[in-house]
């Protein structure tokens, strides 16, 4: 499952040094899968599996480095990837680690287990709590040898655990033995080497992760079908992730997981194929007060609770899959409790949105200028961001800090400086996901996936968006989740969109 995850957060690793305190062999297990998206080569996973021994314990250390080059808004960039555990001879956990790689910056997370609990460190001393520990989880390299050890057949359900580094937690896998079925593989000819595309019958397996919990918002993971050889290991398995499709990793030489393709850049736009083709036209959308639209969540039980309630969106007349969401314009706070103040973690520093950063309390101080009323504050910053960001597609997730010091990116950057400066203005903030309207040149309306800043004004929240300035947002902004970035070490925040891509369909009912 760990496939899943990865592709779902989309982040930059680097790899992780070995500690001065172990001593390690020759790889006991190495691996290589080419991954294709359709007809398009797009990476390879590579997975190496070590003898350790640290502090007495006989260990096995498993690593896996992800490289996927897609291409988002017609530019193509790389996602690099490293995680990986640690476990004794019988699968258990002992610990886990991950390195992500952002705009500018890099970040190690370590994990111990100790009982219940894993005991998380990161970010020189910064990242430092206990998460509950499911005891059952297993380690990747007994993930890998999993089937043949339970001699997996037609008919069987292997149930185990796997941690998820991307979301510090553990999710229950359910996986389901198939008949076997002919299927094309990667095979390699032993005296040539060359490989070539070959079809043979493999046993089938369908895996299906439970339900997890990411804050207060529920999500599944994809499931992952498996096609096993004679030997009961992985030799293909494929996850889709909507709207991409199915990516699909081929287990092969390390020769022709790593062998430049040059057919990337014809795989699907990662931007572009997300968009959600409309009804009909809003004219003016940034304009109007209000818009009733008609959602379907394909698939979904609970499709009403996929976006979020507030005082600016409601939820009317849902109906099986399908249900109106009416979106009224706020353009001012409306006073509701004055004297109500926001949570803490909505003024503090952390990782992401590092608003102790001296640059972006600069910054800050500069836009706010003699501003004193926080309304104000915020628009004055809202104004300063959409004049002073350069819109940049091709840049990486990164902190408050790094945008702070680039001034470039999409959205996301223009949405996460935009809270930290507001926080070190002393007006607290949080950052929106969402849809927004979009018409492109020459195309049907549609509705894009896009990312924003609300800030707590006498007791309510309120949405701004550095991308557009405008002093405040309409009814053309469709939030489905928000996010203080509190105690995060990953972009679990952004985990909510994965619920409903590829499975919204949206009707405009009603303007006003």
């Amino acid at each position: 499952m760990r496939k899943c995850s990865l592709l779902l957060i989309g982040l930059f690793v680097w790899p992780i040094s070995v500690r001065a305190d172990e001593r390690h062999t020759a790889p006991t297990v190495e691996t290589w899968d080419a991954a294709y998206l359709g007809n398009a080569k797009i990476g390879y996973l590579h997975t190496t599996t070590r003898p350790i021994e640290r502090d007495g314990k006989k260990l096995f250390r498993t690593i896996q480095e992800l490289r996927l080059t897609l291409k988002r808004y017609q530019q193509v960039g790389e996602i690099r990837m490293e995680s990986g555990t640690e476990e004794d001879a019988e699968g258990k956990v002992d610990a886990v680690f991950m390195t992500q790689y952002l705009e500018g910056k890099k970040l190690v997370v370590t994990g111990k287990v100790n009982g219940d609990l894993l005991h998380i460190r990161g970010d020189n001393g910064r990242i430092d709590k206990d998460v509950p520990w499911n005891s059952e989880a297993i380690g990747l390299y007994r993930q890998e040898r999993l089937f043949r050890e339970k001699k997996a057949a037609p008919g069987d359900t292997i149930t185990f655990s796997s941690y998820e580094p991307t979301i510090s937690s553990s999710v229950t896998v359910h996986a389901v033995v198939r008949k076997a079925e002919q299927t094309d593989i990667l095979r390699a000819d032993r005296s040539s080497g060359k490989v070539e595309r070959v079809r043979e019958k493999l046993l089938r397996v369908e895996t299906t992760p439970d339900e997890i919990k990411i804050g207060k918002d529920n999500l599944k993971l994809p499931g992952m079908v498996i096609w096993l050889d004679k030997e009961l290991l992985p030799a293909r398995s494929e996850v889709e992730i909507q709207p991409l499709g199915k990516i699909i990793f081929y287990r092969t030489t390390k020769a022709a997981a790593t062998a430049a393709s040059g057919t990337a850049d014809l795989s699907p736009d990662i931007g572009l194929s997300s968009m959600i083709r409309l009804n009909r036209a809003i004219p003016r959308p940034h304009d109007v007060s209000k818009v009733v639209y008609r959602i379907t969540v394909k698939g979904d039980d609970k499709p009403e609770t996929a976006l979020a309630q507030d005082a600016r969106q409601r939820v009317e007349n849902a109906k099986g899959q399908t249900f109106e969401l009416h979106v009224r314009a706020v353009r001012t706070p409306q006073g509701g409790a004055k004297d109500e103040k926001a949570d803490a973690q909505f003024l503090e520093s952390n990782y992401f949105i590092d608003s102790d950063s001296p640059r972006v309390k600069a910054l800050a101080n500069e836009a706010v200028g003699d501003e004193t009323g926080p309304w104000r504050r915020a628009q004055a910053i809202e104004r300063w961001i959409h004049e002073r960001m350069r819109g940049d597609s091709s840049v990486a997730f990164c902190t408050a800090s790094q945008v702070a010091k680039d001034l470039r990116g999409d959205c996301r950057q223009h949405a996460m400086l935009t809270a930290a400066m507001c926080r070190a203005a002393g007006v607290p903030s949080r950052t929106a996901l969402g849809l927004i309207y979009v018409n492109r040149s020459g195309q049907r309306p549609e509705m894009g996936f896009h990312m924003w800043t609300e800030v707590w004004i006498s007791g309510e929240w309120v949405g701004i968006d550095g991308t557009l300035g405008r002093g405040s947002i309409g009814a053309a902004h469709v939030k489905i989740s928000d996010h203080s970035w509190h105690e995060v070490q990953s972009l679990t925040p952004m985990l909510p969109v994965a619920r409903v891509l590829g499975k919204l369909s949206i009707e405009v009912v009603r303007v006003e």
